[in-house]
């Protein structure tokens, strides 16, 4: 008989959890990125910059 003991068995994970986890996080990822192709197709109406007119007369030499 030996003096070692029998390492003790994990418990059950619970792999439904993992796998709603993992899929409400996909869900998350693909919302956000849906979101950012459509604000980049979009773009923005009012452009913050607006063209720039003629330089002036020093720069163009």
């Amino acid at each position: 008989m030996t003096t070692q003991s029998r390492p003790r068995p994990r418990p059950p994970v619970c792999r439904r959890d993992r796998d709603h986890r993992t899929t409400v996080l996909a869900a998350l990822l693909l919302a956000a990125s849906a979101a950012a192709v459509v604000y980049v197709l979009l773009g923005v109406q009012d452009s913050p910059v607006e063209p720039a007119e003629a330089p002036p007369q020093a720069v163009r030499g």
